[in-house]
């Protein structure tokens, strides 16, 4: 199933989309308190989360998570939809900007425990 899975995962597709975003999610919340947990990818959303968690757009996270957030909304258009797997530079690049994301995450919070 594992695999399938994966094959699956390579689509541009509203589920991928979701799917995505979910590990993007958990990627910015496993390490943070309730509330300062990040709810969705949408522009507003990281708004309000960096209001929270006190940075501006100039901060080392807001770059990579914009990047996230576009690259999840890619795998969803509906105009570009063919339902072909995506080009392996596309995911190759999803998957760095989740490794730069938990190493910024990581550096927050820590920042955050010794506040």
């Amino acid at each position: 199933m594992g695999e399938q899975f994966e094959k699956f995962q390579m689509k541009n597709t509203f589920l991928n989309r979701v799917s995505a975003e979910r590990k993007v999610l958990r990627v910015v919340n496993k390490s943070l308190p309730r509330a300062l947990q990040l709810t969705g990818l949408s522009s507003a959303a990281i708004v309000l989360w960096r209001g929270k968690i006190g940075f501006d757009r100039t901060h080392s996270i807001y770059p990579v998570l914009v990047n996230l957030a576009e690259g999840c909304q890619r795998l969803s258009d509906r105009s570009n939809e063919t339902f072909l797997p995506l080009e392996n530079q596309d995911a190759e690049a999803i998957e760095r900007e989740l490794k730069n994301l938990e190493c910024e995450i990581g550096k927050l919070s820590e920042r955050l425990a010794g506040a």
